[in-house]
């Protein structure tokens, strides 16, 4: 019986002692990755002028290289598919860690951007950097489940293996090959996909009397920490929505009132809520992928349309 027990508790020592390593192995693979935005922005020395932010939308139609060309300045896109402002704060958290603040903080904010519905907070991002107090602080309130069971070893990595283990090869790779470069240097991914896919009629037979937002007091209140975080390194912040597909809008019956509360916050912080409904481009299917995101072709155009505007800020 003694021996038996012996025997167990080497047993769980030597898998405790094994998780444990596994989980280092994959932390530092992990940081080694130059495709992960995390990672890479806390070893490049980016340093841009103009810091585009925000989920997907922007990630797939603002590309930096149309700015530049356009306003003189250096641009980059930190935007992230599907990410809420949770996600957007730490990550732009970790930009500021290793780079100047930008002049400038553009970061979309849609009504969609309010509602728990619609884009996530993509935990599996920050595995790597629990310990460090803000990550563990967002996390514990963002996904409070996965963070309870940090507690078990390598269940960080285990709870989302199946977004995790290609990044962990990737970073290994990237390692061992000297890469110190992402495939989107500057961070902006043009979309795959550029023809409307009937997104619209889905969502009216879904919701044929249309679909109220529901306003979330977590995502009102890490748009507030993005903001004040970019306002005390002393950033200029714009939010900002791209043209939204015209017909779509009577299915959004309160959206009028989600855009006079994004409003609110931004007279708050006194900065400039900025929507680029007026362009012509609003007006037809064949500009969008979906009801909110532009195609390719469009993109550049409202990408030119935001140059001009900044260009004007400039001049001023």
């Amino acid at each position: 019986m003694k021996n038996t027990l012996i025997k167990i508790v080497v047993s769980l020592l030597m898998l405790k002692l094994f998780l444990t390593s596994l989980t280092s192995l994959y932390d530092f693979a992990l940081k080694q990755n130059c495709n992960r935005k995390a990672s890479y922005v806390q070893q490049a020395k980016i340093n841009a002028d103009i810091l585009i932010h925000g989920p997907c939308e922007p990630l797939w139609f603002i590309p930096p290289y149309i700015l530049d060309k356009q306003t003189g300045l250096k641009t980059y896109n930190l935007a992230l598919s599907h990410s809420d402002f949770a996600d957007n704060y730490l990550h732009l958290y970790f930009y500021l860690k290793n780079n100047t603040p930008p002049k400038y903080l553009f970061l979309f904010v849609t009504p969609e951007s309010m509602d728990r519905n619609y884009n996530t907070f993509n935990t599996y991002r920050f595995a790597e950097y629990l310990g460090d107090t803000t990550v563990n602080d967002v996390i514990k309130e963002s996904d409070s489940v996965y963070y309870f069971w940090t507690k078990v070893p390598f269940m960080k990595y285990a709870y989302y293996s199946s977004k995790i283990n290609f990044d962990v090869l990737q970073g290994l790779k990237h390692y061992f090959t000297h890469r110190t470069l992402p495939y989107f240097v500057d961070g902006y991914e043009p979309p795959l996909q550029i023809k409307w896919d009937n997104h619209l009629e889905k969502f009216i037979q879904l919701y044929p009397k249309g679909y109220n937002f529901k306003w979330d007091k977590l995502r009102e209140k890490y748009l507030r920490k993005t903001i004040e975080l970019a306002q005390r390194k002393g950033s200029k912040v714009f939010l900002f929505e791209s043209p939204i597909l015209k017909e779509s809008l009577q299915y959004q019956p309160n959206r009028e009132e989600i855009v006079r509360k994004i409003t609110e916050i931004a007279n708050k912080y006194n900065i400039i809520y900025k929507q680029f409904e007026y362009m012509k481009i609003s007006e037809s299917r064949e500009n969008f992928m979906s009801a909110v995101n532009l195609n390719l072709n469009s993109s550049r155009i409202f990408t030119e349309e935001l140059g001009k505007y900044i260009k004007n800020i400039e001049a001023k």
